[in-house]
C-alpha cells in the first residue's frame, strides 16, 4: 500500500510562498468574499425577501433557507424549471429539507443571475 505522509518539494516551496508572500493575496480573498456576502444578502432581500441566510464564516459557502416557500428540494426545483445548479442542502444535513448551499465565489453578474434564476423557480 503507497504511502502518503511525506512533504514533496513543489509542496514545501508553495507553503512558503504562501506565507512569505502571500498577505495581499489573501487581503484581496477576504475583500472579495465579504462583497460577495453583501451582494448576496442584498439579492435575497429583493428577489427571495423569505429567505433566511445566516452569515457565512471563513467559508464561500452560504446555507440558505427556503423553506418558507413550500418548497423540500428547492435545488431541485432550480435545476429543472430555471436550469441552474445549485447543492441541496439535505445533501449536507439529511432530513433537513428546503435548503440549499450556494457557492459565493463566482463573479457578481454570476451569483446575481443564480439568484434571480433560483428565485423565479421557488416563486413558480
Amino acid at each position: 500500500m503507497a504511502r502518503n505522509d511525506s512533504w514533496s518539494v513543489l509542496g514545501v516551496a508553495g507553503s512558503v510562498a504562501a506565507y512569505t508572500h502571500g498577505d495581499a493575496s489573501l487581503d484581496a480573498l477576504r475583500t472579495r468574499l465579504s462583497s460577495q456576502r453583501d451582494l448576496l444578502a442584498d439579492l435575497l432581500a429583493s428577489e427571495l425577501p423569505h429567505a433566511r441566510m445566516r452569515p457565512p464564516e471563513a467559508t464561500y459557502l452560504a446555507w440558505i433557507d427556503l423553506r418558507s416557500y413550500g418548497h423540500d428540494d428547492p435545488a431541485a426545483l432550480a435545476l429543472e424549471r430555471q436550469r441552474v445548479k445549485v447543492a441541496a442542502g439535505h445533501g449536507y444535513h439529511p432530513g433537513l429539507p428546503g435548503h440549499v448551499l450556494l457557492n459565493i465565489a463566482t463573479s457578481p453578474e454570476r451569483l446575481t443571475e443564480i439568484v434571480r434564476r433560483l428565485a423565479a423557480a421557488v416563486r413558480a
